[in-house]
């Protein structure tokens, strides 16, 4: 099966109608910290967020965390453990209603660079003040860090 994106068109139909499939990664370095990406596109535009994003249909959330996580940040897993899911309900967002299944993920190093949805790539010990709520929200209850 050949696996393609949705136009932006459908895209926005579609989610408007059914909730969204997503994969997010905490990456960590060998301090422990968190690697976020801060946001240069809508939705939340200026803000940090995990490396993530829509599973297509016929990816598995392996190939589309290896997908993902090679468009956003250049590196590639090695080692993947799901750790929770995380509900995103924005009713302004014309795709309000995502599920997102989030993953600890081990990578190769490599030579971190952005992309077209955040260049601005940095690894945390503590929050920043503008990170995505639900996502704050999930590293507070799962404690990570």
């Amino acid at each position: 099966m050949e696996i393609k994106r949705l136009s932006r068109e459908d895209y926005t139909f579609v989610y408007s109608k059914v909730p969204r499939l997503c994969v997010d990664m905490i990456v960590r370095n060998e301090k422990g910290e968190i690697l976020l990406i801060e946001r240069t596109i809508d939705p939340g535009k200026g803000m940090w967020h995990f490396p993530g994003g829509t599973v297509l249909r016929g990816e598995s959330l392996l190939q589309a965390m290896r997908r993902i996580l090679k468009e956003e940040t250049n590196l590639d897993i090695i080692e993947s453990s799901i750790i929770g899911v995380m509900d995103f309900y924005e009713e302004d967002n014309p795709y309000f209603h995502t599920v997102s299944n989030v993953f600890e993920v081990k990578t190769e190093k490599g030579k971190l660079s952005g992309s077209f949805q955040g260049e601005n790539l940095k690894y945390f010990n503590r929050l920043p003040e503008k990170i995505i709520p639900e996502q704050k929200e999930f590293i507070a209850s799962y404690n990570l860090i």
